[in-house]
């Protein structure tokens, strides 16, 4: 169940509940007044199947049950021993300021949503105009070229042309232009560049030369790859300030604050265990969540990750790796209480960091990695398929047969994966006796049956269809299909070298750097702490004749936090920051990805938990030589 349809879930469910403890009537009342109609529209666009008043109910569920976890923690914070004025003032603030927030998250998140899918549809522009583009320079019918997109592409834009193509059969338009024109005014969102390109390749139909036709598709598939690159690069050059203020305040502030917390205890400002919690395992990474999903809001998408099959796509709730996780983290907690003290250089805490690190990892790994594996293989594939056709167009070119012009292509690029595909096609073509459809598609024994790629398969579909013509039409055809890959491809390669130059140093952050500071404050907190209990301890001892020249000695006390809680606190809020920052460095590279979200998680917070609790080791070993 993705998060869409459990929000849906979620608001039918309260809706129900509140309308026996409100009423129905009242609650329907209160939404048809005080709800817009931009909300109504977007749940239209997102394709969410709930009402207002549905909205409005999980809304305020969602308040009331924060609420609950705010009394819940002031409870245990009581019970405890915990509750002094600070405590009291932290849980009373976010008594009303937490409700409040998730009121306002839960009840704008079809807003966001829409426009966070408005945003991310752009990644769907290039790969639809390529295929319609593909079908013109066969066949200038653009009827039959939009027909062919919306086949073979399962995007948001690809829908809207299916849509398009049911009104023209309904006799909604009049005619093909006034179908475009509106079109084109509806699908603003996608950008002027979609636009633009729409009406060129219109107008490519009355070209009665085909060179000038080529021409004219050609300048529109640049209109939308230019456009996306130009909107990429906008995206690129606005990054830079929102990226140092995520990284200055929101990482390296609250890492610097670790070191001063404890020399806080001079003057009286001790802070315990729940309020550090509250602060390092709650504000800041919630903080910094917010944050950084403002930025990644504004992140156009270039081009959309390929879909995977159901039977490969990412199962998180999966019952086999969550178990190994949850064990493996469990044994390594375990294994911190069971060792003898002092036999080595980690607390209890340290064993509890990275049993929890140990179980995301494992988790996120384990669920990830056949989607990884496929999203790998796909990649490839498309690599080399661009190659892998001018030998197949140039072989077929010269009045070849398809099979004998496949067994060619499977030798000549032998030894990759797409060539496993063309000697299946040869041989289903030459021994089997199957058609030329039936050899590559066919759902049963198809040579691009388990080929994953909308991008390969379309292409494939093409190539059946020229197979019809002359040998040498359908080689230069295949040839043209060729060159058009290649030039999405050189695009793709250019985007993600312009990115790369901004997440390079953000991973090297998110791995290295912020653990590594996390580490060496988190020593110097306990260098402080010590000498802090040490200097306490003295003053207290004073003879009272010696108390008037130590004025401070009634407020300077030991922290009331130990070293072993304030490692635990900060170990957990750096898996956190870890994984927040994962997250917005995948953003800024993949866009909504969560497979390489996951995997990338799974690789990375190991090495940096490993880091932070390292550098902790080195650098207490350094500072108690010091002191």
């Amino acid at each position: 169940m993705s998060f869409e349809e459990a929000y849906v879930s979620a608001g039918r469910s309260s809706f129900q509940v509140l309308s026996v403890i409100a009423g129905k009537k009242r609650l329907t009342g209160y939404a048809d007044k005080y709800y817009s109609p931009d909300l109504t529209a977007s749940l239209s666009f997102t394709g969410m199947e709930m009402e207002a008043v549905e909205v409005l109910s999980l809304a305020s569920a969602a308040a009331a049950a924060t609420l609950l976890l705010v009394l819940a923690a002031g409870c245990l914070a009581l019970a405890t021993g915990m509750l002094d004025g600070m405590t009291a003032i932290m849980l009373v603030v976010c008594a009303g300021i937490a409700p409040l927030l998730a009121f306002l998250y839960a009840g704008e998140y079809p807003k966001r949503h829409a426009a966070y899918m408005r945003v991310h549809s752009l990644g769907d522009v290039p790969e639809v105009v390529s295929y319609v583009v593909m079908s013109m320079k066969l066949n200038p019918n653009m009827e039959r070229a939009m027909a062919f997109a919306a086949r073979n592409s399962r995007r948001q834009l690809a829908r809207d042309i299916h849509k398009l193509m049911w009104d023209l059969q309904i006799r909604a338009y009049d005619s093909l232009d006034e179908a475009l024109a509106a079109f084109a005014d509806r699908c603003g969102a996608y950008g002027e560049h979609f636009r633009r390109s729409v009406f060129i390749i219109k107008s490519s139909t009355g070209e009665r030369d085909e060179a000038m036709r080529t021409i004219s598709l050609n300048r529109a598939l640049d209109v939308v790859l230019t456009g996306t690159k130009t909107l990429m690069a906008g995206f690129m050059a606005t990054l830079h300030a929102p990226t140092l203020i995520l990284y200055s305040i929101f990482v390296m502030v609250p890492l610097a604050l670790v070191a001063m917390l404890p020399a806080a205890a001079i003057v009286g400002l001790r802070a315990n265990a729940v309020q550090l919690f509250l602060l390092y395992d709650l504000v800041f990474p919630l903080a910094t969540l917010l944050y950084a999903h403002a930025i990644l809001m504004r992140r156009p998408a270039a081009f959309a990750p390929a879909d995977l099959p159901d039977h490969l796509r990412l199962r998180p709730l999966t019952p086999a790796p969550a178990a190994v996780a949850v064990v493996a983290g469990a044994s390594i907690c375990a294994l911190g209480f069971c060792l003898p003290p002092g036999l080595l250089p980690f607390r209890t805490s340290d064993f509890v960091v990275w049993g929890i690190a140990a179980a995301i990892s494992i988790w996120c790994y384990s669920t990830s990695l056949p989607c990884k594996k496929a999203r790998d293989e796909i990649a490839a594939m498309e690599a080399e398929f661009a190659d892998s056709l001018f030998v197949l167009g140039r072989r077929m070119s010269e009045g070849r047969p398809p099979e004998e012009g496949f067994a060619y292509t499977a030798r000549m690029v032998a030894g990759t994966a797409i060539g496993k595909a063309y000697a299946r096609a040869a041989f289903n073509i030459s021994c089997m006796r199957a058609t030329l459809r039936d050899a590559v598609l066919d759902p049963g024994f198809g040579a691009f049956a388990d080929v994953y790629s909308d991008r390969i398969r379309a292409t494939v579909g093409m190539l059946v269809e020229t197979s019809t013509m002359s040998g040498e039409i359908a080689g230069g055809s295949i040839i043209k299909i060729a060159d058009h890959l290649k030039e999405l491809q050189e695009i793709e390669d250019e985007i993600r070298k312009m990115l790369y130059t901004m997440t390079s140093m953000l991973k090297m952050t998110c791995t290295i750097f912020a653990p590594f500071i996390a580490g060496v404050t988190l020593a110097l907190s306990g260098a402080v702490t010590a000498i802090v209990a040490r200097t306490a301890a003295d003053l207290h001892d004073l003879p009272a004749s010696a108390r008037p020249y130590f004025p401070m000695v009634p407020q300077f006390t030991a922290p009331a936090v130990s070293t072993a809680d304030f490692t635990l606190i900060v170990g957990v809020y750096v898996i956190l920051l870890v994984i927040i920052l994962q997250r917005f460095v995948d953003g800024i590279e993949r866009g909504d990805d969560v497979q390489e979200f996951m995997y990338s998680v799974g690789r990375t917070l190991p090495v940096a938990v490993a880091v932070f609790s390292l550098s902790t080791a080195v650098s207490s070993a350094l500072f108690s030589g010091m002191m």
